[in-house]
């Protein structure tokens, strides 16, 4: 049987533990301010924080459908795999690029996922394609990502938070009929990601 927990009897640690409950409420505020959902226990100990995407928020809110969250997770997939950080170590097919003079160790795996981003953001048009490049590099590759309105207020100029659901819901729907249409299947003549680099 487990012991009851006591109340401090010591000034210090009374101190002590009320000075921890504020700090941890404070902090609680501060990430649920930058627009983390942050879990709790019981205690209102942080047990986990994130900060959504705006796929992932947009899902949440039934704003988009189905088909255009998978193209999303899709997308991100492969521009995860494509940047590396899809956290799986590197098969033994390495290749060594040079480029701007630092060599890089590329993967067949990750050629073929930047073929798969190149070709189904090409068929998605320009502005499609700025926006989903821009909100999925937050995603993935920011440590501390922009909140997603803000990328897309940089991106497309648009300023009212309805329109702005609007602008990525339109990207999703156009990046869903992409992939049923198999543009994301590289031609005989291989896709160049060299036009992504720059989101």
């Amino acid at each position: 049987m487990s012991k009851a927990h006591r109340k401090p009897t010591d000034p210090q640690e009374i101190v002590r533990r009320r000075i921890a409950r504020i700090a941890n409420e404070d902090e609680i505020k501060r990430l649920r301010k930058q627009g983390a959902t942050v879990n709790l226990d019981r205690a209102r100990q942080i047990v986990s924080a994130y900060r959504a995407s705006a796929f992932h928020k947009l899902r949440e809110t039934k704003t988009i459908n189905t088909a255009q969250a998978a193209a999303a997770e899709r997308l991100c997939s492969d521009w995860a795999i494509w940047k590396r950080l899809d956290g799986k170590p590197a098969p033994s097919e390495v290749r060594v690029m040079i480029r701007s003079g630092a060599p890089e160790i590329v993967t067949d795996r990750m050629i073929a996922a930047g073929d798969r981003v190149a070709c189904v953001l090409a068929a998605v048009g320009p502005m499609d394609r700025d926006l989903l490049g821009c909100l999925v590099a937050q995603a993935i590759e920011e440590d501390q990502p922009l909140p997603w309105r803000d990328v897309v207020r940089r991106v497309t100029g648009v300023t009212q938070t309805v329109r702005q659901s609007q602008m990525i819901v339109a990207g999703l729907e156009n990046l869903a009929r992409a992939y049923a249409a198999g543009a994301d299947r590289p031609a005989s003549t291989r896709a160049s990601v060299r036009g992504l680099v720059a989101l």
